[in-house]
């Protein structure tokens, strides 16, 4: 019996570490392997802003804009607007990185067009979660007020519900993950399809949203370790 209870806590050590490694690191790796990638031009000899034209013209009739945001990294898709935002850095640029980056959003455009509840559901969740977000520290402190006036029920209740909360906010980062994966294979379909890279441009566009994907990993890992203090702040709710 002894030696499970090792070994689990052998296993819980080296989950944290490797969440920590995660949560601390993956930002600064996709950071450097983008601004790698910004000296590397597709052959296409297309812009981020004229790729993006261009493969709206292809699977969207047209109606995917595209304009620039510089209050972002990289891009952004609006479901609702139709929109792919991209800072000016992506927008002008003809990279591997802007393709990707520019890929990447057009894949949330397809994710759209193939089935809407998919982001839709994860948009209404995410409003959700800001709502408990906003409960959980008056529930927390009722239930701590609780205890010392010796109301333990109430307060393991009010405590439970707390969890509750905190469960529901990492699973929409979960389904995040997920919407982001998917969003990213289908990011490789379209770059194939237009031929602007080659094989190699390619397999450097996959590793960089591979990159990118692990940010969303990482704020999993920095919300379910947040109690360790040893992880890069993150929005919980």
């Amino acid at each position: 019996m002894e030696i499970v209870i090792y070994i689990l806590i052998g296993l819980g050590i080296i989950f944290i570490a490797l969440g920590l490694s995660i949560a601390n690191f993956s930002g600064n790796q996709l950071y450097s392997y983008y601004k790698e990638q910004l000296n590397d031009i597709a052959y296409g000899n297309l812009t981020a802003a004229d790729f993006c034209a261009r493969v709206s013209e292809l699977e969207f009739d047209g109606r995917i804009r595209v304009s620039i945001n510089d209050k972002i990294f990289g891009g952004a898709y609006s479901p609702s607007r139709q929109l792919v935002e991209l800072s000016s850095e992506v927008y002008n640029s003809g990279s591997v990185s802007a393709i990707a980056v520019t890929a990447h959003e057009l894949g949330h455009a397809l994710q759209n067009k193939q089935d809407p509840n998919v982001l839709r559901k994860n948009f209404r969740f995410s409003k959700v979660i800001k709502v408990l977000g906003k409960l959980i520290f008056p529930i927390f402190l009722a239930a701590i007020v609780l205890f010392f006036l010796n109301y333990g029920i109430i307060s393991l209740i009010l405590a439970g519900v707390c969890l509750i909360f905190f469960i529901l906010a990492l699973a929409l980062k979960v389904s995040t993950i997920k919407i982001e994966k998917q969003a990213s294979k289908l990011a490789m379909q379209i770059m194939e399809k237009m031929d602007i890279l080659t094989d190699e441009q390619l397999a450097h566009a996959k590793k960089l949203l591979k990159y990118a994907g692990m940010t969303y990993t990482a704020e999993f890992f920095s919300a379910l370790l947040f109690w360790t203090f040893l992880t890069k702040k993150t929005k919980i709710f």
